[in-house]
């Protein structure tokens, strides 16, 4: 099976890939450092401003920073490690390296980027000096940034907007399943936990595969219980679309 946008590997998946195919060289301890800063800083916004770095452009951080190995090579997906789509299944990912033709250098980590412009760490080094360049030039010839990961770290803060008067819209989300997938038995039993569709069992459930779409959750504020409701059902194998309406007070 190809790979398409409804199979699409997760962030899991690509690390186990990843790590079962590729290996970096020895890490020196500015690494281990930085697996465990980056452990501390979670999921909080995180900022970088720096006249070098940049310039003219928003320094606020997109990349998700890794706390372990795995996770410093799938930090490199798109710049180091290409995923051939084509030659690829769910169950079996195939990658080109970019060292193979020069384009990247082995002793390269990317430690975090901003809107796809990597910060990248030199491994080579003791103290891991800090380069950075732009994406989409077609080649990376990353410039000097900071002397050392040390540096980095000191210089990254935690992102705070700055106060808005504006009031925020409400966000209404709608949710149904669209398809059961190829275990729709699995999919309608889990229906039975739906207060919708609990009170319904045996012929009537079953007619529920001929009733699509089904309503799981009209017009509701709540992001975790439709969040939930994705997951749970999309684990399962099922299609679910979700329907945001933005409402915009005052």
């Amino acid at each position: 099976m190809a790979l398409t946008r409804d199979n699409w590997p997760s962030r899991a998946a690509i690390q186990a890939s990843l790590a079962a195919q590729f290996a970096l060289p020895p890490l020196p301890p500015p690494i281990q450092d930085w697996f465990a800063w980056c452990r501390r800083m979670g999921t909080q916004c995180l900022v970088l401003e720096d006249p070098n770095w940049r310039e003219n452009a928003s320094g606020v951080l997109t990349g998700s920073g890794a706390v372990d190995v795995p996770g410093l090579l799938a930090e490199m997906e798109g710049y180091r490690f290409i995923l051939n789509q084509k030659a690829s299944t769910p169950e079996h990912l195939v990658w080109s390296d970019a060292v193979d033709t020069g384009q990247w250098q082995a002793h390269w980590v990317v430690l975090q980027n901003a809107g796809g412009d990597p910060l990248i760490g030199d491994i080579g080094r003791p103290e891991v000096p800090v380069l950075w360049d732009w994406h989409g030039s077609g080649r990376w010839s990353p410039r000097p940034l900071f002397p050392s990961l040390q540096v980095l770290m000191e210089r990254i803060e935690v992102y705070v907007p700055p106060p808005s008067d504006e009031v925020s819209p409400t966000v209404f989300y709608t949710v149904h399943l669209v398809d059961l997938g190829d275990q729709p038995l699995q999919v309608l039993t889990a229906l039975k936990t739906h207060p919708h569709y609990s009170r319904l069992s045996g012929a009537s459930l079953l007619k529920l595969k001929h009733q699509l779409p089904l309503q799981l959750m009209h017009e509701n504020v709540s992001v975790t219980r439709k969040d939930d409701l994705v997951r749970r059902f999309e684990a399962l194998g099922a299609q679910v679309k979700v329907i945001e309406r933005v409402f915009q007070s005052g």
